[in-house]
């Protein structure tokens, strides 16, 4: 194994991470994460259902592609789906950053425990963002999962699997720790 200067290989959870960031992301600022029930003329007041395809976290995307912003009566659910977005975003990048830096620095094996926390809460996080589902709309006509939805549900993977890497790295950590102390 390379000696780096914190003794590890961390390239499978860093590339883990930077993966899920990137993925979770794409998938939060997209305006195609719910898709929704075509409707006969029926206006909502958040969007003509007859032009509205897909609703996101930030805005939503009209049946010919054009992208608008919501006004500022917004779906319930919207809110919290933007703080889970939101947190998702700082303890991300909180992690990326993390393993920026753990190719200079040497981390005890204390911190790596506490990053592989902070990796499945942003694990949860970033699925309780699928209570935007839980909106009128969706729960009366139903509603399918749109491409954000899916970066999203893949970034929640990406998330989890770094976070079970990480914890492999606590014990290395320990195990060196052990060795340089004797």
């Amino acid at each position: 194994m390379p000696n780096l200067a914190n003794g590890f290989l961390c390239f499978g959870p860093a590339t883990f991470v930077s993966v899920a960031f990137i993925l979770s992301q794409f998938g939060q600022q997209g305006c195609t994460f719910i898709g929704l029930p075509q409707s006969e003329g029926q206006n909502t007041r958040f969007f003509d259902q007859t032009t509205a395809a897909y609703a996101g976290i930030y805005c939503w995307q009209g049946v010919a592609g054009q992208k608008w912003m919501y006004s500022n009566d917004e779906p319930e659910g919207l809110v919290f789906a933007r703080q889970m977005a939101l947190a998702t975003t700082v303890m991300g990048a909180v992690a990326w950053l993390f393993y920026v830096f753990s190719s200079c620095i040497r981390y005890h094996a204390a911190i790596w425990f506490l990053m592989s926390l902070v990796l499945l809460a942003t694990t949860v996080t970033q699925a309780l963002q699928f209570q935007l589902f839980s909106n009128d709309l969706c729960i009366d006509d139903g509603c399918t999962f749109g491409k954000s939805s899916r970066l999203v549900i893949s970034a929640c993977v990406f998330w989890f699997i770094s976070a079970i890497m990480t914890c492999a790295v606590v014990k290395e950590a320990k195990d060196k720790r052990n060795a340089q102390d004797n």
